[in-house]
C-alpha cells in the first residue's frame, strides 16, 4: 500500500500556462508560486491560501498531439498528485501492490529549490495518480 501525506498538486493541462495563470490569480484568490520549462512543456504554479490547494498549470509544446487536443477540445485536469515521505519506499510498495505504473522515478532538477521527484501510476478508473517529492 502506497501512503501518501497530503494533497500536493492537481496538475491541469492548459492551452496557454501564463493566461492560466492570470485567470486564476486575478478572479480568484490564487497566486503565482513558480514558473518552469520541463520536456518542453511550460509549467505555472498557482496557489490558494484560503484553500491550500496547488494547481500545477501545464502547456504541452506547440504542434504536440496533446497541445492540438487540449486547444481544440479545451483544458482538463491531466493528473492529482500526493505528497510521500520515502518515494523510494512508497515506489517499491506501488510495484508489490500490482500498481499500473506508467512512468518510474522521474526526477525534475529545475523545479523548486532543490528539484522535485515522482512517480506515476493508472487508478482503477484510468485516471493518472502522481506520488511526489519536493526534495
Amino acid at each position: 500500500m502506497v501512503k501518501s501525506t497530503s494533497l500536493q498538486h492537481i496538475g491541469i493541462l492548459v492551452p496557454d500556462a501564463g493566461k492560466a495563470a492570470d485567470w486564476y490569480c486575478g478572479k480568484s484568490d490564487f497566486e503565482r508560486r513558480a514558473e518552469f520549462m520541463s520536456q518542453g512543456s511550460r509549467v505555472v504554479f498557482v496557489y490558494s491560501r484560503a484553500t491550500g490547494v496547488l494547481c500545477e498549470l501545464i502547456q504541452r509544446p506547440a504542434g504536440s498531439d496533446e497541445a492540438e487536443d487540449i486547444a481544440k477540445n479545451g483544458a482538463r485536469i491531466d493528473h492529482i498528485a500526493y505528497e510521500v515521505e520515502d518515494l523510494e519506499l512508497e515506489f517499491a510498495h506501488a510495484k508489490e501492490a500490482g500498481m499500473d505504473i506508467i512512468e518510474g522515478i522521474v526526477d525534475i532538477p529545475e523545479f523548486w529549490d532543490n528539484g522535485f521527484r515522482y512517480f506515476l501510476v493508472r487508478g482503477a478508473g484510468g485516471e493518472k495518480v502522481e506520488y511526489c517529492r519536493v526534495i
